[in-house]
């Protein structure tokens, strides 16, 4: 046995001294020997990885997962070479296995908290990365990982505590530095963020890099935004990100025709550096499936699912990105009996629960759903939302009603009123060209990543807006229609009209909204926290020309939302909106 152990310790030495010929041979021979074999099949392996031999490196993880369960740095190793290699499905499937064996295991805990954040499912990736600190303690890096998480949840106050932690642990490390400044200007303590970054800027030329465009951003919410603009004009070649800003802060400045420029060119260098298009020709499939499926005589065959009594209710918000969805939030949220649930992705989970339970019939094959399942598919599909909306902490006491504003919401319609057919759906309207203009000023990725052309947001909007008035004029929703120029106009009587629909008092401090101490982790998030202003509305105007090439698209969005063609929406309106029922 001692022999075969020095075998193995030779192999490792060749291995280390790049020999690795010689370390596979000494490998291959202490195999044979079972004791052994674990440790033969960790030299192969990553010698089979300095070859760059990747599947006969996998295969050898898999092999060692296998032989040695218990053991973790097979399973660690393997999800990390298989996220490293772009097969982020195939990782998580390794990392969920592997915390179901071994709960204790920190790295795979870490890792799919990480994941997990980087797509958005931001309460889970909180809940993998907690398990992992209570495992190991307060590892700097993941406490800077979940005050990143944390942040993006818009939980600003717990997150600055673990990011100055992280901080001060680290003090050479740029990326909690920089986040921390970034917390500091969501949260509108612009003197805190502007120090933050100057010792962020220090690091960041230490190490060849730099902090100029969250220094502008900082700067573009305070009166100082015009030295922000030179800094970016200065900038060569500017990001895709970079871009929008300085297209924004041109806006600002009345450089219209370079502003648009700047915005198109921004979205095309995002587009191409996320690989992001839309996929047209899928998404009216997809549209017409769902209308198939739900027709006014279809839905009127499934069972409505019951309201589960002593919960707090979802009120769904429905509009296109950029259309007012973050304000309305934000003003329900100010309301001591509501309380912000921000996008969820639950309305998406829904679709994926329905297709399924019925085998993958939904929403492909519109009678391919049985009789049994339309009695209880309603109440299936409530429990899965609501018990997600728990483990969001949504469903505490102390509320009458949550908010769901996710955009894609107006597809999935129909399934949250088959879950809850009694919950109030809240449709946001503005000015399609508004929208236009300011969705093309901002990088998003919702709608099926349609906000990179001009072309295919008009399209998507397009869509959209039909689809919602369908589902509203076929369904029994019961929907309220909220016009955000007339909110802009008269917010107290807008808000009073709204709150006495939803079966509550308007309080004082919805009309102080901005003031509430919450972040909206959304590109609205500063506006929100401003008063309301009429700046932004009719904006389109100074970008008539560049728009004139969709409007044929979005003719019937415009007259269905009863925009004139030129004159402000809200003079040529005259009556309220109406109530839809």
């Amino acid at each position: 046995m001692a022999a075969d152990l020095q075998t193995i310790s030779a192999a490792r030495e060749a291995l280390s001294s790049g020999d690795v010929a010689r370390a596979e041979a000494l490998a291959l021979a202490a195999r044979a020997e079972p004791a052994l074999a674990l440790d033969a099949i960790e030299v192969l392996a990553l010698a089979a990885k300095a070859r760059g031999a990747g599947e006969r490196y996998e295969n050898l993880l898999r092999e060692a997962a296998v032989l040695a369960p218990e053991r973790t740095w097979p399973r660690n190793d393997l999800a990390e070479w298989l996220h490293d290699t772009g097969r982020l499905h195939d990782a998580e499937a390794v990392l969920r296995r592997t915390i179901t064996d071994q709960p204790g295991n920190p790295d795979a805990q870490m890792r799919l908290g990480t994941m997990l954040s980087e797509r958005e499912e931001l309460v889970e990736g909180a809940e993998h990365l907690q398990a992992a600190i209570r495992i190991v303690g307060p590892h700097p890096q993941l406490l800077a990982n979940l005050g990143r998480n944390l942040q993006r949840q818009g939980r600003l106050e717990e997150a600055a505590p673990l990011l100055a932690e992280a901080v001060r642990a680290m003090p050479d490390a740029l990326a909690p530095l920089a986040w921390l400044a970034e917390l500091e200007e969501q949260a509108g303590r612009f003197e805190r963020a502007c120090a933050m970054l100057s010792r962020a800027e220090a690091l960041a030329l230490r190490q060849g890099s730099d902090v100029t465009l969250q220094r502008v951003t900082l700067l573009s919410r305070t009166e100082e935004w015009p030295m922000g603009l030179a800094m970016l004009e200065a900038e060569t070649p500017p990001s895709g990100a970079a871009l929008l800003l300085r297209g924004r802060l041109r806006d600002r400045a009345g450089r219209k025709t370079e502003a648009w420029d700047d915005f198109t060119a921004g979205k095309a260098a995002l587009a191409r550096s996320a690989s992001r298009s839309y996929p047209a020709r899928a998404v009216g499939e997809l549209v017409r499936q769902w209308q198939d499926v739900f027709t006014a005589d279809r839905f009127a065959q499934f069972l409505p699912a019951e309201r589960r009594k002593g919960v707090p209710q979802p009120v769904f918000i429905l509009g296109f990105p950029r259309s007012g969805t973050s304000l309305i939030e934000q003003v329900l949220a100010s309301h001591s009996r509501v309380r912000a649930g921000g996008e969820l992705p639950f309305g998406r989970e829904l679709a994926e629960q329905a297709h399924a339970r019925t085998q993958g019939a939904f929403p492909r094959d519109p009678d391919g759903v049985s009789e049994a399942l339309r009695d209880t598919l309603g109440t299936l599909l409530r429990d899965h939302y609501l018990a997600r909306a728990e483990r969001y902490g949504l469903l505490e006491e102390g509320a009458d009603f949550f908010t769901d504003k996710l955009p894609l919401n107006a597809l999935y319609l129909p399934l949250l009123q088959l879950a809850f057919p009694q919950s109030p759906v809240i449709a946001v309207r503005r000015d399609p060209r508004d929208v236009m203009v300011s969705a093309m000023s901002h990088d998003f990725t919702h709608g099926f990543a349609c906000g990179y052309r001009l072309e295919d947001l008009a399209l998507h909007y397009a869509r959209m807006d039909a689809l919602t008035e369908h589902w509203l004029e076929e369904l029994p929703v019961p929907a309220h229609e909220l016009r955000y120029e007339r909110f802009v106009a008269d917010q107290e009587e807008e808000t009073t009209d709204l709150m006495a629909w939803l079966g509550l008092d308007a309080e004082p401090r919805q009309l102080a909204f901005h003031t509430l101490p919450r972040h909206a982790p959304t590109p609205s998030h500063a506006p929100v926290r401003e008063p309301l202003n009429r700046r932004s509305i009719g904006r389109w105007k100074g970008y008539a020309k560049e728009l004139a090439p969709v409007l044929a698209v979005l003719t019937e969005a415009i007259e269905r939302g009863g925009y004139a063609a030129s004159d402000s929406p809200v003079a040529s309106s005259g009556a309220k909106g109406p109530t839809i029922n």
